[in-house]
């Protein structure tokens, strides 16, 4: 079987915030997901968080590793041996723009997994900006663009993470996010902003994928590229807005010092590396 093409799937999200609070939310939900998700050897391992700074821009660095042999999917688990379940996420952050890595060192260049985001205001009426990671032309043509709705998307919201109904004021959501029964398609933007007056934002990730394995290569991408990504966006920010009121108090002094704290306890933590 020869090389697996490059899948690129644009994911857009829209959430009623604005880029300086998510900011804040998405980094402290990263901090409280990290220590929920360590148990039994598993979890995200930090490896470093440091500012970097190139000749382009400056941020915020980390290389984690992902232990995470009990998430594979039960139909390819019985494949995959446990030296592949160990995934490098080393992520360059630069808000509003961010590049992450991962790099599997078991299958080394048959996997590549790169996402890439960048995050903008968005005025309800406009439209997005149809190449804000100003992808090139042989990129675009294979490019397919996927919108996620954070209150009816699929899958449905885990009960404590719904937002049906949701409003916050302490968290900056000072009307109710109201779905709909008429969902929208992938194609188009989802209905609950219509209704919306509050801050609005917009998240694209492109997502650059391919993995090369005879026998698995096509469930695996076709399972990643509809479930794994647009589900695991979909869960991270329904949890950033729930946990609004946590989060929209603090500064980006504050965000870093949770981050060291996390970093000092995983020092007595041992992860499974085989």
């Amino acid at each position: 079987m020869g090389d697996p093409k490059m899948n690129i799937v644009e994911y857009r999200i829209i959430l009623p915030t604005t880029v300086p609070k998510y900011i804040i939310g998405n980094l402290f939900m990263c901090v409280k997901r990290t220590r929920e998700t360590a148990s039994n050897g598993e979890g995200i391992e930090i490896i470093k968080n440091e500012p970097y700074t190139n000749e382009n821009e400056s941020g915020q660095f980390t290389h984690k590793i992902f232990h995470f042999k009990s998430q594979v999917p039960g139909a390819i688990r019985w494949a995959v041996p446990d030296k592949y379940l160990h995934i490098h996420e080393k992520s360059h952050n630069a808000y509003p723009h961010f590049h992450t890595l991962y790099e599997s060192p078991g299958m080394k260049e048959d996997f590549y997994l790169l996402v890439e985001s960048m995050h903008h205001t968005y005025v309800k009426g406009e439209e997005i900006n149809d190449n804000a990671l100003n992808l090139p032309p042989e990129e675009l043509k294979i490019r397919k663009v996927v919108n996620l709705d954070i209150i009816d998307g699929k899958p449905e919201a885990k009960p404590e993470l719904d937002l049906h109904g949701y409003i916050c004021p302490e968290g900056g959501i000072l009307e109710k996010l109201e779905g709909s029964p008429d969902k929208a398609k992938e194609d188009k933007l989802p209905k609950w902003i219509e209704k919306y007056n509050g801050d609005l934002m917009v998240c694209i990730k492109v997502v650059k994928f391919k993995f090369k394995w005879f026998g698995l290569q096509s469930l695996v991408q076709n399972h990643a590229l509809n479930n794994v990504f647009p589900n695991t966006f979909l869960e991270s920010y329904r949890a950033v807005l729930k946990w609004a009121k946590d989060w929209f108090p603090l500064t980006i002094e504050d965000i870093r010092k949770m981050e060291a704290e996390l970093q000092n306890e995983q020092k007595s933590t041992t992860f499974e590396t085989d």
